[in-house]
């Protein structure tokens, strides 16, 4: 039997046990069992004493929880769980529920089955944060035949939040999507209207907006007409921005393609020729610093951040802003084998068949993760017309919010 919740289907109880410390229910879609803790459920009772009605907050403390809790009484019907617990919470600190006594005697604690199958695996729990949708590794070629949705126009991006979760499902995948038709007005309401369509964008101290444009006594190289090799942005910042947007305002010149590549299509090569190479890169912390113009910001962290299960979570590369190391001055080897690694991080990530090169042209907006696609510029001749390219951030924590949020509009699961 299955029960239908938000036109999502959660398997029925077919079993519940009441162990000493625990306990175990059987679903109707499997012969396994799901273990609770006591303590684990006792602290995620989902009754609105425990979690407010209206702003979903928790009202009070894990540490408030009885080590030696136990139920009185277990109940269950074809939507939810209730127990009553032997006794109420101890008070410590949090004081949210202080004028609340009921909270303090034994308690009746109800789960919708809903929740206690979204915790009931990895696998469950992974895709309730959407974490089962794997990024999409792609070089030149397998971007250009398999990503679908690699292009949009502002029209269709601007009309629905289905067709945006189009476009931000490309970007979760592929980490690039290129936006067409973008106003170009004196009040940048094109690239503001794009970004905030996602979420709030994130101020710098190169301002809310920026210009990419050759200028004499520039203070950063992308405001030449040099070459720009491949890197990401800000990796000097605490926190990096996660998105970022540049917006093509004229593009007259000889030269200055843009170019892209999935650093973790890149990673994924180096860590199957070479996984020692791979485990050092995750370990050694390199220096990112910009010290000029009145700033002075620097940050560590290794070239490969990688998760629990050894995915790869984010890069971390960006040449011009690259300080001296400043670990592990005195122990040589260890420094050798970071360079030796480091260099084929560096022929990993300049392969040039990874490497989606175009001109972008007046209106043309790319959207970017630059915690995974790396981008960079030809150089091109400032003397044969005019490039301008208007660019802003945004916290990736805010397109995963506007992600996750449209995901559960349009009943995408997957559960």
């Amino acid at each position: 039997m299955y029960i239908k919740k938000r036109d999502l289907y959660y398997p029925s109880f077919r079993e519940i046990i009441n162990n000493p410390t625990s306990l175990s229910i059987k679903w109707s879609n499997s012969n396994s069992f799901t273990k609770f803790n006591y303590i684990w459920l006792r602290d995620n009772c989902q009754c609105p004493l425990c979690i407010h009605p209206d702003n979903r907050q928790k009202l009070f403390s894990s540490s408030e929880v009885p080590i030696d809790i136990k139920p009185l009484s277990i109940g269950s019907n074809s939507d939810k769980l209730v127990i009553v617990w032997d006794k109420g919470l101890q008070s410590i600190t949090y004081k949210n529920h202080a004028n609340n006594n009921s909270v303090h005697k034994p308690h009746e604690s109800t789960y919708p089955i809903s929740f206690l199958h979204s915790y009931s695996t990895k696998q469950n729990i992974s895709k309730l944060r959407y974490n089962h949708l794997k990024p999409v590794l792609w070089d030149r070629s397998s971007l250009l035949k398999s990503s679908q949705n690699l292009w949009t126009t502002y029209y269709d991006y601007m009309k629905s939040n289905k067709n945006l979760l189009d476009t931000l499902k490309q970007i979760w995948d592929y980490g690039l999507v290129i936006v067409k038709n973008v106003p170009i007005n004196d009040d940048d309401k094109g690239i503001l209207s794009v970004a905030e369509r996602i979420g709030t964008i994130k101020s710098t101290f190169y301002g809310k907006l920026f210009d990419v444009k050759s200028k004499p006594a520039a203070n950063n190289i992308a405001y030449t007409d040099l070459h720009l090799g491949l890197h990401m942005d800000l990796l000097y910042y605490d926190a990096p921005p996660g998105l970022q947007f540049l917006h093509c305002i004229k593009n007259s010149v000889t030269g200055g393609q843009s170019i892209f590549s999935d650093s973790f299509k890149a990673i994924n090569n180096l860590k199957l020729t070479n996984p020692n190479y791979f485990n050092i890169l995750t370990k050694f912390p390199i220096t990112f610093h910009y010290k000029n113009n009145g700033h002075h910001m620097h940050y560590n962290r290794p070239a490969i951040v990688i998760d629990e299960y050894n995915d790869t979570l984010n890069v971390n590369y960006a040449p011009p802003f690259q300080g001296p190391i400043e670990f592990n001055l005195d122990d040589e080897i260890n420094l050798t084998e970071f360079y030796k690694a480091y260099q084929q991080f560096c022929i990993c990530i300049e392969d040039p068949s990874l490497i989606f090169e175009l001109t972008l042209k007046p209106g043309d907006l790319a959207i970017f993760a630059n915690r995974r696609v790396l981008h960079g510029r030809k150089s091109f001749d400032s003397r044969s017309g005019q490039r301008h390219l208007k660019g802003t951030y945004i916290e990736y924590s805010e397109f995963k919010d506007r992600f996750t949020i449209l995901m559960e509009k349009y009943n995408n699961n997957n559960l």
